[in-house]
Protein backbone atom coordinates (compact mmCIF):
# COMPACT_ATOMS: atom_id res chain seq x y z
CA UNK A 1 0.00 0.00 0.00
CA UNK A 2 0.98 3.79 0.09
CA UNK A 3 3.04 4.96 2.59
CA UNK A 4 1.32 6.82 5.53
CA UNK A 5 2.25 9.82 6.79
CA UNK A 6 3.88 8.88 9.47
CA UNK A 7 6.26 6.90 7.16
CA UNK A 8 7.10 9.48 4.74
CA UNK A 9 7.40 12.22 8.36
CA UNK A 10 10.30 9.94 9.58
CA UNK A 11 12.34 9.17 6.42
CA UNK A 12 12.22 13.08 6.09
CA UNK A 13 14.11 13.04 9.89
CA UNK A 14 16.45 10.04 8.45
CA UNK A 15 14.58 7.18 10.13
CA UNK A 16 12.77 5.84 13.70
CA UNK A 17 16.00 6.41 15.76
CA UNK A 18 16.90 9.91 14.45
CA UNK A 19 13.22 11.13 14.61
CA UNK A 20 12.93 9.90 18.43
CA UNK A 21 16.06 11.54 19.38
CA UNK A 22 15.09 14.42 17.50
CA UNK A 23 11.50 14.74 19.45
CA UNK A 24 12.59 13.41 22.22
CA UNK A 25 10.75 10.02 22.67
CA UNK A 26 12.11 6.46 22.51
CA UNK A 27 12.53 4.44 19.00
CA UNK A 28 9.69 2.52 20.41
CA UNK A 29 7.35 5.03 20.84
CA UNK A 30 8.52 6.39 17.54
CA UNK A 31 7.71 3.36 15.83
CA UNK A 32 4.13 2.68 17.04
CA UNK A 33 3.38 5.73 15.61
CA UNK A 34 4.79 4.23 12.42
CA UNK A 35 3.23 1.25 12.43
CA UNK A 36 -0.30 2.80 13.62
CA UNK A 37 -0.23 5.27 10.74
CA UNK A 38 -0.53 8.00 12.97
CA UNK A 39 0.94 10.46 15.33
CA UNK A 40 -0.99 11.15 18.49
CA UNK A 41 -2.53 15.08 18.09
CA UNK A 42 -0.31 15.88 21.53
CA UNK A 43 2.84 15.15 19.90
CA UNK A 44 2.36 16.71 16.66
CA UNK A 45 3.56 20.03 17.39
CA UNK A 46 6.53 18.24 18.84
CA UNK A 47 7.64 16.83 16.10
CA UNK A 48 6.64 19.73 13.78
CA UNK A 49 9.09 22.00 16.37
CA UNK A 50 11.37 19.49 15.84
CA UNK A 51 11.27 19.51 12.15
CA UNK A 52 11.46 23.08 12.04
CA UNK A 53 14.67 23.78 14.22
CA UNK A 54 16.57 20.77 11.95
CA UNK A 55 15.17 22.49 8.71
CA UNK A 56 13.14 19.66 7.09
CA UNK A 57 10.91 21.74 5.75
CA UNK A 58 7.99 19.36 7.23
CA UNK A 59 4.54 22.03 7.44
CA UNK A 60 1.20 21.41 9.11
CA UNK A 61 -0.47 20.12 6.16
CA UNK A 62 1.97 16.70 6.25
CA UNK A 63 0.10 15.69 9.51
CA UNK A 64 -3.06 15.08 7.59
CA UNK A 65 -3.10 11.27 5.69
CA UNK A 66 -3.97 12.51 2.38
CA UNK A 67 -1.55 13.18 -0.58
CA UNK A 68 -1.68 16.82 -1.57
CA UNK A 69 -2.47 15.35 -5.04
CA UNK A 70 -5.74 13.83 -3.67
CA UNK A 71 -7.08 16.47 -1.42
CA UNK A 72 -9.00 18.08 -4.56
CA UNK A 73 -10.09 14.98 -5.71
CA UNK A 74 -12.92 14.10 -2.58
CA UNK A 75 -16.09 14.64 -3.78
Amino acid sequence: GRMSYVSSIVETFGGVRAMAKAVGRPASTVQSWKDRGSIPDDHKPGVLAAAQRLGLGIEPPDFFPFDKNEAGTAA
